[in-house]
């Protein structure tokens, strides 16, 4: 076993970089809080728990046109507020293709 003893200035100097790499991380990410915490998405399983469906079932709302999904990199997301709507047996609008 190997002991390794830091000086405490060193310590120190460590512990400061952390806190400037911690703050600098809080203000590259602070203009993009908003938008997470604006909408909140759910992937399949949580959408199929949430509205008690299997995910056959899911994909069918998805073809029909009955519930919105994105895609990103070949995984499928869904906005929690049109689940929600769906459950309180409301249909979200349907977007207009243009």
């Amino acid at each position: 076993m190997e002991i390794t003893v830091l000086d405490i200035q060193i310590l120190k100097a460590l512990n400061k970089e952390i806190k400037e790499v911690s703050l600098l991380i809080a203000e590259i990410t602070a203009p993009y809080k908003a938008l997470q915490q604006a909408t909140k998405w759910l992937d399949q399983q949580e959408a199929c728990q949430l509205l008690n469906i299997s995910k056959r079932t899911l994909q069918t709302y998805r073809a029909k046109g009955i519930l919105g999904a994105t895609q990103i990199n070949r995984k499928t997301y869904f906005k929690l507020s049109e689940v929600e709507l769906l459950m309180q047996g409301e249909r979200p609008l349907k977007k207009q293709k243009k």
